[in-house]
C-alpha cells in the first residue's frame, strides 16, 4: 500500500467508485456515450449545488475537500463563489473518468474512439515529425486528467501502442516491475518495439528507480528517469502528451508536445532540463484545469495533501 493512505480512506474511495460505475454502467448500456457525457455535464453541476445547500452530506468527501487542497497546491485563496465551481467541475470531472473507463472496458479501442468522438488534438504535427524519424518515439505523461484518451487518439493517427506500467493492469502491454529479471525483459521488449517505430506511454510523474523531486506548483513530485534513459540508448523521440476535458468544444483534448532536450548518452548526468521542460508543461495544464489533478495514486510529497 502506497504511503499516505489509510484503509478506511480507500474503503471510501472504492464505495464511492462502486456507486459511480452503478450509475454508470446502465448509461453505457442504454444510451450513447455522447450522450451520457453531455447528460453529466447538464445534471452534474445542478446536483452539486443541491448537494452543497443540503450541507454537502450528498457528496463524495474527497469532492467535498478538495477545493482546500487544490487551493494549496495553487498557492490561491478560494472564496465560497470559486470553492462551490470547483466543486461542481470536480465532481462532472469524476463522473466523467468513471463513464470513460466503463466505456473502455465494454469496447475494443477502435468502438472506443467512435463513441466517445469527438476528441480534439493538439500538437500532432510534433508527433509526425519525430515518427518520421523512424526510431520510435517515447511519450511521456502525467496521473492527470484522462490518459486513456492518449491511446484512443495514438491508435486513431494509426500508430502502433506500447503502454508501459510498473505492474500488469488496463492499459499495460509491458511490465517492468518484477525484480530485476522482469524488468530487464521489459526494457529489451521496449527497445524492440521502438525499433520498429512503435509509440510507447509513460507516466512519469512516479517514485520509481531512479527519480527526480521537481518542483511542481507549490509541491514537488517525483519524475522518473526510465523514459530519458531509454531515449538515451535508443535514440528515440521523447514528447509530452496530455489529454484533458476540456471546457470548451470539443470536450476532449489530446496535446502532443515538442521534443524534449534528452542529453547524449555519452554524459553522465541527470536529464535537469528534459524534466524541468516536463514539469513547465505539466504546471500549464493543472493551472488551466485544476479540478482534473489528484485523479490518481498519491504523488505529492506532503502527507497534506495526499488523499
Amino acid at each position: 500500500m502506497a504511503p499516505g493512505y489509510s484503509i478506511r480512506g480507500m474503503r471510501k474511495r472504492a464505495g464511492w467508485e462502486r456507486a459511480a460505475r452503478r450509475i454508470a454502467l446502465p448509461l453505457v448500456r442504454r444510451m450513447s456515450p455522447a450522450l451520457a457525457f453531455s447528460l453529466i455535464d447538464r445534471a452534474g453541476p445542478p446536483y452539486a449545488r443541491l448537494a452543497l445547500r443540503a450541507g454537502g452530506c450528498l457528496l463524495p468527501r474527497g469532492v467535498r475537500t478538495f477545493p482546500g487542497k487544490a487551493a494549496s497546491l495553487l498557492g490561491e485563496s478560494l472564496g465560497p463563489v470559486e470553492s462551490n465551481r470547483l466543486i461542481e467541475a470536480r465532481l462532472v470531472f469524476l463522473l466523467t473518468r468513471v463513464l470513460l473507463s466503463q466505456v473502455l472496458l465494454a469496447h475494443s479501442s477502435a468502438e472506443s474512439r467512435r463513441r466517445v468522438a469527438p476528441i480534439g488534438v493538439d500538437g500532432a504535427a510534433h508527433l509526425a515529425a519525430a515518427l518520421a524519424k523512424g526510431r520510435g518515439v517515447i511519450l511521456i505523461s502525467g496521473h492527470f486528467g484522462l490518459p486513456p484518451l492518449i491511446r484512443l487518439v495514438l491508435e486513431d493517427l494509426g500508430a502502433c501502442v506500447i503502454g508501459v506500467g510498473g505492474e500488469p493492469g488496463y492499459g499495460v502491454d509491458i511490465s517492468i516491475g518484477g525484480g530485476v529479471w522482469g524488468r530487464a525483459r521489459g526494457l529489451q521488449r521496449l527497445r524492440d518495439d521502438l525499433a520498429e517505430n512503435r509509440v510507447c506511454v509513460l507516466l512519469a510523474d512516479v517514485r520509481y528507480g531512479r527519480y527526480t523531486e521537481a518542483p511542481f506548483l507549490r509541491e514537488r513530485i517525483g519524475v522518473a528517469h526510465g523514459a530519458f534513459g531509454l531515449a538515451q540508448v535508443t535514440r528515440s523521440p521523447v514528447l509530452t502528451v496530455f489529454a484533458v476535458r476540456s471546457r470548451e468544444t470539443p470536450r476532449f483534448r489530446v496535446e502532443f508536445g515538442s521534443a524534449l532536450p534528452v542529453p547524449d548518452q555519452s554524459r553522465a548526468e541527470p536529464p535537469t532540463d528534459a524534466i524541468a521542460e516536463f514539469v513547465r508543461r505539466y504546471e500549464a495544464l493543472a493551472r488551466r484545469h485544476p479540478c482534473q489533478l489528484f485523479a490518481y495514486d498519491p504523488l505529492f510529497a506532503s502527507g497534506v495533501l495526499r488523499s
